[in-house]
């Protein structure tokens, strides 16, 4: 890391945290709502960004940071939220978008960040979850409990598109999975099948030749006697 890197990094910092503050007291000017009650929110949101910054310097054995850093950050926006609209009902019901929702979230870009796609998964059905368990508690209560008008008709929609699209995406995951296997079959059918190879006979081994015998009685062969000389 060069010394122009490390010398900019502080910068940067307090470049985001002069931008957050101007951005909330504009709001709180044109909007005319107390810009100290928004500040609150400013200080979760803040050390949510620190989190997802460290993830990125530390590389990917800092992935798990993402983690807290998903749920702060999403703390800090949902009092930003409700600060705004002065709507602090709402806890009876936001607290699914910190858990589950926000740790399936962090577990998501944990995993793509660190190349897991198994936590992707994983951080997928959390988030799922949280996402269901939002809507169910938000349409109960801002139905049947603080019966608001808005609820009525909100909450109902954003239950149907939800279901929408996870039958949307179940079926699109079934289609995957058949067209795979029938993929496997055709591939399999066509292969040529090879003929078992021919196996050549064994040959016994030759029996050994019987051993040769000599006869124990030998031919006696005469000596032919030699006629001795006559003496000269």
């Amino acid at each position: 890391m060069t010394q122009s890197s490390e010398r900019g990094r502080p910068n940067f910092i307090i470049g985001l945290m002069l931008i957050g503050l101007g951005a909330l007291f504009l709001l709180g000017q044109v909007f005319r709502v107390n810009t100290w009650q928004l500040m609150l929110p400013f200080f979760f949101v803040l050390p949510g960004i620190l989190f997802f910054v460290g993830m990125t310097l530390g590389g990917k054995a800092a992935g798990p940071l993402a983690i807290p850093g998903s749920i702060v950050t999403t703390a800090g926006l949902l009092l930003f939220f409700q600060g705004f609209t002065d709507y602090y009902q709402s806890w009876a019901y936001a607290w699914a978008l910190i858990f589950p929702t926000s740790v399936g979230v962090g577990l998501m870009i944990h995993g793509m960040y660190s190349d897991e796609p198994r936590l992707v998964d994983t951080g997928r059905r959390w988030l799922a979850i949280g996402l269901i368990v939002f809507l169910a508690a938000g349409a109960f209560f801002e139905i049947l409990v603080f019966k608001s008008m808005v609820g009525r008709i909100v909450w109902p929609g954003l239950m149907i598109i939800l279901g929408a699209y996870l039958l949307m995406r179940k079926g699109g995951q079934e289609g995957g999975s058949n067209g795979r296997i029938e993929a496997g079959a055709a591939s399999s059918a066509e292969a040529p099948t090879k003929p078992p190879a021919q196996t050549k006979p064994i040959k016994a081994p030759a029996p050994p030749p019987p051993p040769e015998f000599e006869p124990i009685d030998k031919p006696r062969t005469k000596r032919k006697s030699t006629p001795k000389k006559a003496e000269e």
